[in-house]
């Protein structure tokens, strides 16, 4: 038998299949898509390759279709830069946006052109995600962000196409009863903590407030001869108009007058900021510090109370949507929460079985006509 024929260097296949499913080629240090189809891809390759090997312009293309992906992230993150100076979100919001966008730019090509972005890539975008290992939650939010991008870019004309974006399917988040804490732990919270952390509990408590919000509050937000609140959620910027118990106002008027905000650090810093770091790499990076839930997770040890893990600031705020939405209107827990629809209220409710056994037997009342 003859020995088969070994393949030459110029006999192979000239690209590389990427993981987000296109074939490439880097060229001068630059990296090159051509497309999901292998021979379409090679045939791409033939009509570009004397041009890019040389360092020339390969054949023009309009400037819509040379629209690449990194400037295509950019052009939406300035404007979401407006929305921040116009101060319809925060900049913690545009600073999330930003780490999303980096990371999905990374994964498809920065240099790519946009149109060139496929649902294919889009859904391999996301099973790389699975893959990685990351939460449901930070999966879905990422392609939230991505789609929101994509969306803005066709109402805006920036581009005239997308991907079908009904394809890449946000992960199902299964409901998980989560601790609240009870009057009793509550009392003991309230007897160790300081005069600070004790309002902040408070407003936990009574207006559903997280660690943010403390931190962004300001004594204009604040009429404590009324007993109201007046303060917007950042992230949403739904309004919240809400009553202050008595205990609440009790508490705020404890607290010193040391600048515009009703809480801040020993040093005058807010209790929750975000400060921007470089990395090794030369990339821009965000940091957030949250003071809040470390000063409360040692309240905990301080208090002696043994919670399991994921308990904290945030559990303060959990407790008030459960009690509020035995109230049965779920509405109002939805403006308590600040929430921009009644869906994202439902992940912060726990149990309610009292409420969904009162609404039953009533609903039973009203078809079986008995003395019972």
């Amino acid at each position: 038998m003859s020995k088969l024929k070994r393949k030459k260097r110029s006999d192979k296949f000239p690209l590389t299949l990427h993981p987000t499913g296109q074939y490439c080629k880097k060229i001068k240090g630059k990296l090159y898509y051509f497309g999901t189809d292998k021979q379409c891809a090679f045939v791409a390759y033939l009509e570009q390759a004397a041009c890019l090997h040389t360092g020339r312009q390969p054949k023009p293309e309009s400037e819509i279709n040379s629209l690449s992906v990194k400037t295509a992230c950019n052009l939406y993150l300035e404007y979401q830069q407006s929305r921040v100076t116009a101060g319809e979100i925060k900049q913690r919001h545009l600073n999330d946006q930003k780490s999303n966008l980096r990371f999905f730019a990374r994964f498809v090509g920065t240099n790519r052109s946009i149109l060139a972005v496929s649902a294919i890539d889009l859904q391999n975008y996301r099973r790389k995600m699975i893959s990685t290992g990351m939460s449901a939650y930070t999966i879905n939010n990422k392609i939230a962000v991505m789609k929101a991008m994509y969306h803005w870019m066709l109402e805006n004309q920036v581009i005239d196409q997308i991907p079908n974006l009904k394809a890449v399917k946000k992960l199902p988040i299964p409901k998980k009863d989560r601790p609240i804490f009870t009057s009793s732990q509550v009392e003991t919270l309230l007897g160790h903590a300081n005069t600070q952390m004790r309002a902040m509990i408070w407003l936990g408590l009574n207006c559903g407030f997280g660690c943010t919000d403390c931190a962004e509050l300001g004594w204009d937000n604040l009429d404590l001869d009324r007993a109201r609140v007046c303060f917007p959620r950042g992230k949403t910027g739904v309004a919240r108009h809400l009553p202050l118990w008595p205990e609440t106002v009790k508490a705020l008027k404890m607290m010193p007058k040391k600048g515009e905000r009703v809480f801040v650090t020993k040093r005058g810093n807010p209790w929750v900021r975000t400060t921007r770091k470089m990395t090794a790499g030369g990339v821009e990076k965000s940091v957030k510090n949250d003071a809040v839930s470390k000063e409360f997770a040692k309240l905990l040890k301080q208090a002696g109370l043994k919670t399991e893990k994921g308990v904290g600031f945030y559990t303060l705020r959990r407790t008030a949507a459960t009690l509020a939405a035995r109230s049965g209107d779920p509405f109002a827990v939805q403006k308590l929460l600040g929430h921009a629809d009644l869906k994202m209220a439902t992940t912060y409710v726990q149990d309610v079985s009292e409420q969904t056994d009162r609404v039953i037997n009533n609903t039973r009342k009203l078809i079986i006509q008995d003395d019972s």
